[in-house]
Parts: C-alpha cells; structure tokens; sequence
C-alpha cells in the first residue's frame, strides 16, 4: 500500500510534443511532404535488404511446414484417380518465392 501512495505523489512531469488539438493537427496533412533525397533513397533501400535477410534467417530457426496435398492422375483408359500426398516446405521457400511464379 506504501509503494502504491509512493508512486501516486512521486509522478513525473508530462510533456507534449507536437499538435494538441484537433486542428493543429489537420493542419499538418496540408503541409507539403519532405522530398526524399538520394541519400534517402538509398538508406531506404538498404534497410529493406537488411530486414529480408533477418527475416530470411529468422524463417530459417522455424520447424518445417507439413501438409496433405493431393494428387490426381488419368490412367491411358481414362480412369482418374485422386491420391493425399504428404508435403514438406520449409518457411523460407514461402517468403522468398513469394509472387515469382
């Protein structure tokens, strides 16, 4: 209970930063946007490199992704059949292959 009234009276102070009101604030979406320089750009770029590759290597410590896929094939009399097949993939080949089919 001591700490508790402790913590209440030993608050500390609260600073604002940036628009306190709702105007203020509306104001900023009518402020031209920053133009991005080549330096930007680059920086940019190189942080998306460096996030696919930690995620490339956080995907690598995940387990396996295992499913049930099915197969069907047409015998040369015309029959069809339909059989599960077992599939294993691992996380990585998702995340890297993704939309280069």
């Amino acid at each position: 209970m001591f700490n508790f009234i402790k913590k209440l009276f030993n608050k500390k102070a609260v600073y604002i930063v940036g628009p306190s009101t709702l105007n203020e604030l509306l104001q900023q979406f009518d402020q031209p946007t920053k133009q991005k320089t080549q330096a930007d750009v680059i920086r940019d770029y190189q942080v998306k490199e460096t996030m696919a590759a930690l995620e490339v290597d956080m995907l690598k410590m995940d387990p396996s992704l295992v499913y049930r896929g099915g197969q069907m094939w047409l015998d040369h009399e015309g029959n069809k059949y339909f059989d599960f097949v077992p599939c294993v993939l691992r996380p990585e080949v998702l995340y890297c292959a993704y939309g280069k089919n």
